[in-house]
C-alpha cells in the first residue's frame, strides 16, 4: 500500500501539486492495493485472504473462516505497502443442483504507509472490502470485489471494484486471473490504471505435499510486468515451509534543478515462511528481504504473520488426542443417512485416537437390515479395539439387536426396554371391495406372486403363507442368534425374556441380564471413565480441509422407492410418504457415472420392492451394459426384491444384510373394475371405441376371456426377460432361476444359500470391495447418485387428508383411517403416480417398519 501511496503523490505532482527541490518518490503500485502479504495465492487452495486478492477462488473454502493478517516493512522503503493490519471473514456454502456454491466476505484494512519520501502526507487509510463469489462450473469460480476507502486524506471515499476467476484443472492444475481496478475514480484528477494479474499452481504428487506456482502482472497504461514464483512443501504433519521470489517494476521521480527526472527501475524481493497448523487455528509467520536495482542495496525488508480460525483445517501439528466418540442414531435411517453413518463409523474405527464410542438411541427408524448393517459396524469397532458404549432411554427390539453389540448396555431410568418380538401383518381387502361393487382382476406368474392377493382374497393362499412362515422365521433366528451370543444367553433364555416382555421397569431389563446399568447421564459418565480408566474428551469428528483438489471416486447409485417409468420424484403422501425411483434418472446416473473418468467403480445401493417391469428391464439393461466397463456391485438394503432385484442381477457382486428381503423373482398386472360400485350410485356411462381392444385398461368394465388370455401371455413373456437378465447375471440355468423364482421371496441369509446374493455385508463391505476393485484407497470419495428428487404435494392426496397444503390443521382427513390408509399403502406408488398399464415386478406385499 506505500507504493501506491506513493502513486498518489506522483499522481498530485503530474496534477501540479509543489514538491520539494531534490525530493525522490517511488511508486510500484496502484494506489488502491491493500495490506500486502507475501505469497498469498490466487489460485490453488485458498483462504478468507481472497477476499482482497481473488474473489473468484472464496467459493473454495470449506465452510467458514475468520483471518488476521499483519506486515510490518522498513518505512523508508516507499516500494512497499509498509505496515498495514488486515481481518478477513468469510463462507462458502451450497454447491447442490438448486443454487450454485456460493461465498461471502468481508475485509478491514489499516494502513500506515511509508511517509517519509511522500509529499504530502497520505495520512493513515482504511480500506473495507466487500466479496462475493460463486460457482460457475463444479471446476470454475468466479466473484466480484468491491473496495471503499476511509480517510481524511487524497483516497477518501475513493471506490473500487475488482473481479476474478479461478480453476481447477484435474488434481494438479489450478489457475486463477484478476482484474484490479475494473471501474476506479479519478484520484487527484487521474485516472487509476487497470491491472491484469495471472497465475497457475502445479501439485506434482497431487497433494498439498508439494506445491509450485508461477504468476505475472501487467498494467494497462504503463505496461509495467511483474512477476514472481512461490513454492510450498510440507515437511510434516501439519507444517510447511513456503518460499517466494517477486520482481516489480518501480517508477521513480526525482526533482532536479531543471525539473523532474523520471526513471524505471525494478526491485526483487525474496520471501521465507513458515506455517503450522494447530487444527482450526493455524497460523504462518514470512520474513522478506529486498535488493533494489535503484541502488543497488540489499537488506531486510520486513515481515508478516497470518492467523486464521477455520471450520474445517489441516490436521495438527501437535497431533491428535486420545478422545471418546458420540454416534447419534436418531430420526429416519434412509439409504443416504445410512452411507453417512456407515462411512462415519469406519472412519472412526481406523482412527488410533478414539478410545471409546458412546452410541446414543434417539428413537431411529429404518427397517431390519438397516439395523442390522449398524450392529455390524458397532462390531467392527470392538475388532479394532474401541470400547463401545449404548445409551438408551426407551429402546425397541431393533434398537436392541444393535446395543447388544456393545460392551456395555445402560439404560436410563425414565425409559424401558420394549423388548416384544417380531411380527408382521397383511390386510385383505376383498370383502370390502365385494360389498362396493368393485372387482379387482389381476393375473401374475408365478404362484408366490401374492401382491395381488391382498385384493383378489380373503387370505392368503397355502404357497403365500408357508412363505411368509419361512420368512419371518428366517429374520427372527438371525435376530435370537445375534442377540443370544452377544448378552451371552441361551438362544431358549432369550426367547422367553421376549415373550414377557416389554420391559418398562429398567431395573427389570437388568435383573435379566437384558441391559448392564440403569443409570442418569452423569452415573453412566462415571461408569464410562471407570470402564476406560481415565478421563477422556468427548469429540465430535471435525470436518478435515482436504489435502488435494481432486480425489478418484465411487460412484453410490441410489435406488430408493417404488421403480417407475420417467423420472424420480417424491409423493409425500400424509400418513403413508412414498417415494418414486424413477426409471430416467437412474440410468442417466449410471451412464454418468460410467463416463465419468475420476470415477473408478459403482455400488448401486438398493431399497426398493421393485415396481414398474419395464422400468426395471431398462435400468438393468444399463448395468449390463456397465459390467465389464467399471466395477458395478449391489448393495441391498432393507429391501431389494422383485424390480428391485431384476436391477441388481446384472451387478459383479452382491451385497445383503441376513435380514434383507430379496428375491420375489416374478411379475403380475391387473385393474379395478368398478362398473359394480358405478351401478350401485346409480352412474351410467358411454363409451365410443375404434378397435376391440381400445378400452381393455378402462375401469369401466371388466377383462374380456380372450383378453385375460392375451394378459397372461404378455406376463409370461415379461417373466421369461425377467428370468433371463438373472440367469446372465447370477451365471445359473433359466431352470435353476425359475426354481427359485416364480415370485418367491427370501431374505439375504435364504438367497446367499441359493445365488441369489454372493456376501453377506453392508454398504461399507460393498464400498470397500469397489475401491479395491477400482485400484483406489480409503482416500477416495463417495459420489451420490442422482440427487435426491424434490417433494410436491400430490393434490388429490391433499384432498383426502382433508388438508391444505400449509394449512394449520389438525385434522387429519380421511387418509388417517387406519383402513384407508393400509389401502394406500397396499396399492403400490408405482401404479398410484406412474403408468398404471405397466406389468409390475413388485414385492408382494407392502412392509411397514413399526
Amino acid at each position: 500500500m506505500t507504493g501506491k501511496l506513493v502513486a498518489i503523490v506522483v499522481l498530485l505532482a503530474t496534477a501540479g501539486t509543489a514538491a520539494a527541490q531534490g525530493v525522490t518518490r517511488r511508486y510500484a503500485e496502484e494506489p488502491t492495493d491493500g495490506v500486502d502479504v507475501p505469497n498469498t495465492p490466487l489460485a490453488g487452495d485458498q483462504d478468507a485472504r481472497a477476499v482482497t486478492y481473488n474473489p473468484g477462488g472464496l467459493i473454495y473454502l470449506h465452510g467458514g473462516e475468520l483471518a488476521v493478517a499483519g506486515t510490518y516493512a522498513d518505512p523508508s522503503v516507499a516500494t512497499s505497502s509498509g505496515d498495514g493490519l488486515a481481518v478477513y471473514a468469510a463462507g462458502a456454502a451450497g454447491g447442490g443442483r438448486l443454487l450454485p456454491r456460493v461465498a461471502v466476505g468481508i475485509a478491514l484494512e489499516w494502513l500506515d504507509p511509508p511517509r517519509g519520501t511522500l509529499v504530502p502526507d497520505p495520512g493513515q487509510p482504511f480500506r473495507f472490502t466487500a466479496t462475493s463469489s460463486q460457482s460457475l462450473t463444479r471446476y470454475a469460480g468466479f466473484g466480484v470485489a468491491w473496495h471503499h476507502y476511509i480517510t481524511d486524506g487524497t483516497l477518501s471515499g475513493v471506490d473500487t471494484f475488482d473481479a476474478g476467476i479461478a480453476a481447477r484443472i484435474g488434481a494438479q492444475l489450478a489457475v486463477g486471473g484478476v482484474v484490479r481496478d475494473i471501474v476506479t475514480s479519478p484520484i487527484a484528477g487521474t485516472p487509476v490504471q487497470r491491472r491484469y494479474e495471472l497465475e497457475a499452481v502445479f501439485r506434482p504428487m497431487s497433494t498439498n505435499e508439494l506445491e509450485l506456482a508461477v504468476g505475472g502482472r501487467i498494467g494497462e497504461t504503463r505496461h509495467d510486468v511483474d512477476g514472481w514464483a512461490r513454492a510450498s512443501w510440507r515437511f510434516g504433519r501439519g507444517a510447511w515451509l513456503h518460499a517466494g521470489v517477486e520482481t516489480r517494476a518501480v517508477h521513480e521521480l526525482v526533482d532536479t534543478a531543471s525539473g523532474e527526472d523520471p526513471t524505471d527501475e525494478r526491485d526483487v524481493r525474496a520471501t521465507l515462511g513458515l506455517e503450522l497448523s494447530f487444527g482450526k487455528f493455524g497460523v504462518t509467520v514470512m520474513g522478506t528481504g529486498l535488493h533494489s536495482s535503484v541502488d543497488g542495496d540489499s537488506h531486510a525488508l520486513g515481515g508478516s504473520v497470518f492467523a486464521r480460525l477455520s471450520t474445517a483445517a489441516p490436521p495438527s501439528v501437535l497431533g491428535e488426542h486420545d478422545h471418546i466418540e458420540r454416534v447419534e442414531l436418531t430420526g429416519d435411517l434412509g439409504v443416504r443417512q445410512m452411507t453417512a453413518l456407515v462411512e462415519h463409523l469406519r472412519a472412526i474405527a481406523r482412527d488410533p485416537h478414539v478410545v471409546g464410542v458412546v452410541v446414543s438411541f434417539d428413537d431411529p427408524s429404518g427397517g431390519w437390515a438397516s439395523f442390522e448393517e449398524l450392529r455390524g459396524e458397532v462390531l467392527r469397532l470392538r475388532a479394532a479395539g474401541k470400547k463401545t458404549f449404548a445409551y438408551m432411554v426407551s429402546g425397541t427390539t431393533r434398537d436392541y439387536l444393535v446395543a447388544s453389540a456393545c460392551d456395555r448396555i445402560y439404560l436410563d431410568p425414565a425409559g424401558g426396554l420394549r423388548l416384544v418380538g417380531l411380527g408382521g401383518t397383511t390386510l385383505y381387502f376383498r370383502g370390502a371391495f365385494d360389498m362396493l361393487g368393485v372387482q379387482p382382476q389381476f393375473e401374475k406368474i408365478g404362484e408366490y406372486k401374492s401382491a395381488p392377493e391382498e385384493f383378489t382374497d380373503k387370505g392368503p393362499s397355502e404357497p403365500a403363507a408357508r412363505m411368509h412362515r419361512e420368512l419371518f422365521d428366517s429374520m427372527w433366528q438371525d435376530w435370537v442368534s445375534a442377540v443370544s451370543s452377544s448378552r451371552h444367553l441361551g438362544a431358549k433364555e432369550l426367547e422367553a425374556l421376549v415373550d414377557n416382555g416389554p420391559y418398562t421397569s429398567g431395573q427389570l431389563a437388568k435383573d435379566h441380564q437384558l441391559v448392564d446399568g440403569v443409570g442418569t447421564p452423569d452415573q453412566i459418565s462415571e461408569w464410562i471413565i471407570k470402564d476406560l480408566g481415565a478421563i477422556y474428551p468427548i469429540d465430535e469428528a471435525a470436518p478435515a480441509k482436504p489435502d488435494r483438489w481432486e480425489r478418484p471416486a465411487v460412484a453410490v447409485i441410489y435406488i430408493d422407492g417404488d421403480i417407475t417409468d420417467g423420472k424420480s420424484r417424491s409423493m409425500p403422501i400424509p400418513i403413508i410418504d412414498q417415494k418414486l425411483a424413477g426409471g430416467e434418472t437412474i440410468i442417466a446416473a449410471i451412464q454418468a457415472a460410467r463416463a465419468d473418468r475420476n470415477v473408478k467403480a459403482i455400488v448401486l445401493r438398493i431399497d426398493s420392492p421393485g415396481g414398474s417391469a419395464l422400468a426395471s428391464e431398462l435400468i438393468a439393461r444399463e448395468v449390463f451394459a456397465t459390467r465389464g466397463v467399471k466395477p458395478i456391485l449391489c448393495s441391498m438394503g432393507d429391501v431389494a426384491a422383485s424390480g428391485g432385484y431384476f436391477v441388481a442381477a446384472g451387478c459383479d457382486e452382491i451385497f445383503a444384510e441376513p435380514m434383507t428381503i430379496t428375491g420375489s423373482i416374478g411379475i403380475f398386472f391387473g385393474k379395478f373394475d368398478i362398473s359394480g360400485l358405478l351401478a350401485k350410485l346409480g352412474i351410467t356411462h358411454d363409451t365410443v371405441k375404434h378397435g376391440a381392444r381400445a378400452d381393455v385398461e378402462s375401469m369401466f368394465r371388466p377383462f374380456t376371456d380372450d383378453e385375460r388370455a392375451a394378459l397372461l401371455e404378455t406376463l409370461r413373456y415379461s417373466y421369461g426377460r425377467f428370468v433371463g437378465a438373472v440367469a446372465e447375471g447370477r451365471k445359473m440355468s433359466k431352470d435353476e432361476v425359475d426354481g427359485v423364482g416364480r415370485g418367491h421371496v427370501w431374505t439375504g441369509t435364504q438367497a446367499h444359500g441359493i445365488k441369489l446374493v454372493d456376501r453377506i455385508g453392508g454398504i461399507g463391505d460393498a464400498l470397500d470391495e469397489a475401491k479395491r476393485l477400482g485400484g483406489v484407497g480409503d482416500e477416495a470419495r463417495v459420489v451420490e447418485l442422482p440427487e435426491p428428487p424434490l417433494s410436491i404435494l400430490n393434490v388429490i392426496t391433499s384432498l383426502l387428508s382433508g388438508q391444505v397444503p400449509g394449512a394449520d390443521d389438525e385434522r387429519a382427513g380421511l387418509a388417517a383411517l387406519p383402513v384407508v390408509r393400509e389401502l394406500l399403502r397396499a396399492v403400490p406408488a408405482s401404479v398410484l403416480a406412474a403408468t398404471p398399464e405397466t406389468p409390475q415386478a413388485r414385492l408382494p406385499y407392502v412392509i411397514e417398519w413399526q
